[in-house]
């Protein structure tokens, strides 16, 4: 019987129990439990269908976002004492394993004897590869494992780079070619929140920018944009909201439960909690609830970069409000007579918010009940919603407008298609609300990812790939700011700043990458730490 051991790590079977314990013990058949050859071997579509369930959930714990890494937040993750026993990373790659652990045993054990097989096995190679995509990335040189490990193969060294991308690249070419399409515009909820073909071309695309082969970032991605098959959400704050569920402009979803009665717990988005700002500080339009914890996270060089390359059109609207916006938001929904109660309503308590210089994060925030405003859709359970801000909007893993600026990088620096990488910007400004550009170069695309894709945990990575690292992030979190309130004669903000001492800068040479995690290290003796590390 062969082998089931989780990855490289083996941390999920305790490799240090497997080394110690005589290899005979481990081949006897344990009485009740049922042998994964034969399980695979007869599994029903139901079955295979909760076979990738578990990928699809453990990929969506992973999911969520960060601008605190960046240069955009008010606040930023330490940097000072960082190493490999404590890194923040350490969790993740040791969940990017498992993922692909799960789809090997997928790929090696299923039958494709069904259509419902074939797709789980399809999205098996897609999830494997963008496991994969997250520890090149992360990592640079993590172990290669292709396939589910035997008792002898427990502590591989680290990976060689052509052949980490090849593992990607060739992944996504199954599961282009095992997964189903999507027929139309409109059509995506048909096939809920599961991958696609254009789900597949759209990561093999970002793999491929990462990876510096542009030509191949255009190859992949120049028929997904011609298919007609995504387009843009016109309206930027709807996105991340019910009303963009199952959006085309989604590439892919995880599907949340929309039934009032769903167990929040298990069904909802619980995201939110950290978005929303702190409910005994404010009020805002549709309430908080008293769980949130979240912050109003933009710090001032990012509202001022957001206010020259945008002003206040559609995108700023659906990303960043200053106080000006929210007091007048309050009276474009009638929750305030005027802007002068609106300053008393937004208040709860004492007026104090901590980590905040007066710029507000509305990207993301959860729509509360209004059933006062006619048409009006809440995102959260209306059962719960006072005490738990668990939201029903689905969680887009990718978008149509990353795509776009995808394309629009890989045509530059393969120097190739320069007419649709300027439609394919042009396109993402338009919704944006701000005027064309007759050409571009890098720095307009440094831009408008930026503007665009702010708190998708895609920023940090870009200023690291493109060497911007250590100058942009420099200096900015050197103070925590708490925001004690406005003044309205004066539009001034009354911001205090607080020291961080403990604070250290991007370092050159080492931040580049992750650390590899120091229990792997002593499970697996072959693995060389990253540089500096």
């Amino acid at each position: 019987m062969k082998k089931i051991i989780s990855s490289i790590l083996v941390l999920y079977c305790g490799m240090f129990l497997l080394n110690s314990c005589d290899q005979e013990l481990l081949e006897v058949q344990q009485h009740g439990a049922l042998n994964p050859d034969t399980y695979y071997a007869n599994a029903s579509d139901a079955d295979a269908n909760q076979l990738i369930a578990a990928v699809y959930t453990t990929m969506y714990d992973m999911s969520g976002n960060s601008v605190t890494d960046g240069d955009d937040g008010v606040t930023r993750t330490a940097n000072t004492n960082v190493n490999s026993q404590n890194a923040g990373s350490n969790g993740t790659f040791t969940s990017l394993y498992r993922v692909n652990y799960l789809c090997n045993l997928i790929i090696e054990n299923l039958t494709p004897d069904t259509d419902i097989k074939k797709q789980v096995i399809g999205e098996a190679y897609f999830w494997r590869a963008n496991a994969y995509v997250d520890l090149i990335i992360g990592w640079g040189t993590p172990p290669l494992v292709d396939h589910v490990l035997g008792p002898d193969e427990l502590e591989p060294a680290n990976g060689n780079t052509s052949e980490l991308w090849a593992y990607v690249e060739n992944s996504l070419a199954e599961a282009i070619a095992l997964l189903p399409a999507k027929p139309g515009l409109g059509q995506q909820e048909a096939i809920g929140g599961r991958v696609t073909k254009g789900s597949a071309s759209a990561l093999l695309g970002k793999a491929m920018l990462y990876k510096k082969d542009y030509a191949a970032a255009v190859s992949a991605l120049q028929p997904l944009i011609s298919s007609g098959l995504y387009a843009l959400e016109p309206v930027y704050l709807n996105l991340w909201h019910v009303a963009s569920d199952f959006s085309d402009e989604y590439m892919w979803e995880w599907n949340m439960d929309d039934a009032d009665q769903a167990n929040f717990e298990n069904q909802g988005d619980d995201r939110p909690i950290r978005l929303t700002w702190r409910a005994e500080n404010v009020t805002v339009p549709g309430g908080l609830g008293v769980s949130g914890f979240g912050g109003a996270d933009y710090g001032k060089d990012f509202y001022d970069f957001m206010l020259a390359h945008d002003g206040k059109n559609n995108r700023y609207r659906g990303t960043i409000w200053d106080y000006e916006d929210v007091l007048d938001r309050f009276v474009e929904l009638g929750l305030a007579a005027d802007r002068t109660s609106a300053i008393d309503e937004f208040w709860g308590a004492a007026p104090i918010m901590q980590n905040c210089q007066g710029y507000f994060r509305i990207k993301m925030v959860p729509w509360g009940p209004h059933p006062e405003i006619e048409g009006w859709v809440s995102d959260v359970y209306d059962w719960n919603w006072a005490d738990n801000i668990h939201s029903k909007a689905n969680w887009p893993g990718m978008r149509y407008s990353e795509v776009l600026l995808i394309y629009a990088e890989a045509c530059l620096g393969a120097g190739t298609n320069a007419g649709e990488g300027l439609a394919a910007i042009n396109e993402v400004r338009e919704r944006a609300g701000i005027e064309p550009l007759g050409s571009y170069d890098l720095e307009d695309v440094k831009g408008e990812r930026r503007a665009e894709l702010v708190s998708e945990g895609v920023r940090y990575l870009d200023l690291k790939r493109w060497g911007d690292a250590a100058s942009e992030t420099a200096g900015l979190a050197a103070y925590t700011y708490t925001f004690e309130g406005y003044d309205g004669a004066s539009a001034d903000y009354l911001v205090t700043p607080t020291a961080v001492p403990e604070w250290s800068d991007f370092v050159v040479g080492r931040d580049e990458l992750n650390p590899f995690p120091y229990n792997e290290m002593l499970l697996n003796p072959n693995i060389v730490q990253n540089p500096n590390w």
